[in-house]
């Protein structure tokens, strides 16, 4: 008898793993893990923010003779698209020689005109921004910090902060990725640490208390080992880091299975509990882990004249608008405070190659959300025309503003589905994203949230690189259902498509 039971049992609970197993199978399984449910759990407060990487355009000069930035035609194409966006957050880097002169000089009529009229435009729109150089300079022994460097570019951050009044400036981010062979520093954190204690003991030499330190910076690929970065760093420099950051270039597969989150997490638990970390590059690159793609990229790289070796050529493509939604909300679920998306513009910076060394080269890096100058440098200007990730980018930057709270949501255990919600001044968004190929039914609920007047906005990547989703006249996200009572307390049922992207608002 009790052998019998146990026999019974045994194959009940065969019977129940396989059901948790196959989620997309039997009917009851999908009954019964369906439920999205927004909880009033708080992940963070006073978010930063998602944005992206601008700044550059240094090359105009010199592949048009006698122009020394973009034609007011083109800033003001660039601005209208980044009204949209409405991103809270963004990084600008610059560098000796490509804004100032390493005797202290600066001519703002031949050398800064792209920068200033960034820090105008973020100034003008209460944007933050994240500013900096690429790397220190040295004698040609990477040990030896050109301290003239370090006075001549805190002189310039005065400057643009004191002198200019760009008071948008709040971290100031000095050496990219410095953990890395290809940074300035080789990969030495006592280089990196040492540059910062001089750049610290410079500012003190001017009125600079409100701009703080954005770091580590160090770049991630698939792995939490770069972590003792940050608790290095916050040893060390403490209350001097105003925000720590890391760069994340994952492999489709890890954001898509999820492991994604956990190694985030890694980093959240290493940054100290009263500081905020974000992402301050985020992009994907495609390895044999991932050898369709790595394919595919490196073909389109080579059919393009003007795409260097560092390039994304998924851009063009659909399904890299819910990769990009699905980091972003696993960013935020992680603990993150904002994410830069590299990049805005591919006019922004080029990639000389090995069999193309010269820093002239009109080889783009293409990663971004358009090429500003497709008919100018490039004789298409359909090329100028806005990419398919820049809809669920742009609404994930417009829609949590600075300063909201970040809701935890609990998910069905379905492959590929990831949701968040954040709150402002009373107003809530919430985004979910499906990066699987399977169609879910799904219920949406809240066990706090009652019934809101929101719209809906939809994107749904097809297998030849297009997507559905409502476009207005200028290309840019508009809602598929305006004004729609959404009643979170008895739950929105809806289909969640395979590769698709929504997003629920009752934000302006």
């Amino acid at each position: 008898m009790r052998a019998g039971l146990l026999i019974s049992g045994i194959f009940s609970l065969l019977l129940s793993v396989s059901a948790c197993q196959n989620d997309e199978g039997t009917p009851d399984s999908i009954v019964k893990n369906r439920d999205i449910t927004i909880t009033s759990k708080v992940i963070s407060t006073d978010f930063v923010g998602n944005g992206a990487q601008w700044g550059g355009y240094d090359n105009v000069r010199d592949w048009f003779d006698g122009q020394t930035t973009l034609s007011d035609a083109d800033w003001n194409k660039l601005f209208t698209r980044i009204d949209y966006m409405r991103p809270p957050f963004l990084r600008i880097l610059t560098g000796a020689s490509w804004s100032y002169d390493n005797n202290g000089e600066y001519d703002e009529t031949t050398k800064t005109e792209s920068l200033i009229k960034m820090l105008d435009y973020s100034q003008s729109r209460s944007i933050e921004v994240a500013y900096g150089e690429w790397g220190h300079e040295s004698d040609g022994d990477i040990t030896n910090i050109d301290t003239d460097w370090i006075a001549n570019s805190v002189k310039f951050l005065n400057h643009l902060v004191n002198e200019k009044g760009f008071t948008c400036i709040k971290t100031v981010n000095i050496i990219n990725e410095p953990n890395g062979y290809w940074s300035s520093t080789e990969g030495s954190y006592d280089i990196w640490k040492n540059v910062q204690d001089l750049y610290l003991a410079e500012m003190k030499n001017y009125e600079l208390s409100s701009v703080k330190l954005m770091g580590p910076d160090v770049a991630i690929f698939d792995s939490s080992s770069e972590a003792t970065w940050i608790t290095k760093a916050a040893q060390d420099l403490g209350e001097d880091i105003g925000l720590y950051d890391i760069h994340v270039y994952p492999k489709q597969l890890i954001v898509r299975n999820g492991d994604y989150t956990t190694m985030l997490q890694a980093y959240r638990d290493a940054t100290p509990a009263d500081k905020q970390i974000v992402l301050g590059e985020i992009g994907f690159k495609y390895t044999e882990v991932d050898a369709d793609l790595k394919a595919e990229n490196e073909a389109a790289i080579a059919a393009d004249p003007y795409a260097g070796e560092d390039s994304n050529m998924m851009i063009y493509k659909a399904f890299y608008g819910i990769d990009m939604a699905d980091g972003i909300i696993q960013s935020m679920r992680a603990g993150f405070s904002g994410a830069l998306v590299w990049g805005m513009d591919d006019a922004m910076y080029n990639s000389p190659s090995g069999d193309n060394p010269d820093w002239q080269t009109k080889e783009l890096k293409r990663w971004g959300f358009w090429n500003i100058l497709g008919e100018e440098l490039c004789g298409t200007p359909e090329d100028e025309e806005i990419r398919p990730y820049f809809y669920t980018s742009s609404l994930l930057c417009r829609y949590f503003p600075a300063g909201s709270t970040i809701y935890d949501i609990e998910l069905p255990n379905k492959k590929g589905v990831r949701a968040i919600m954040g709150e402002k001044d009373g107003k809530y968004t919430v985004a979910i994203v499906n990066s699987h190929y399977v169609t879910y039914p799904i219920n949406l609920k809240s066990d706090f949230l009652s019934s809101l007047t929101m719209d809906k906005y939809t994107y749904k990547s097809n297998a030849d690189g297009t997507f559905v989703g409502v476009v207005d006249e200028n290309g840019f996200a508009a809602p598929a259902e305006k004004a729609m009572s959404v009643d979170f307390k008895s739950g929105v049922e809806m289909t969640l498509e395979g590769e698709s992207f929504i997003l629920y608002t009752n934000m302006e």
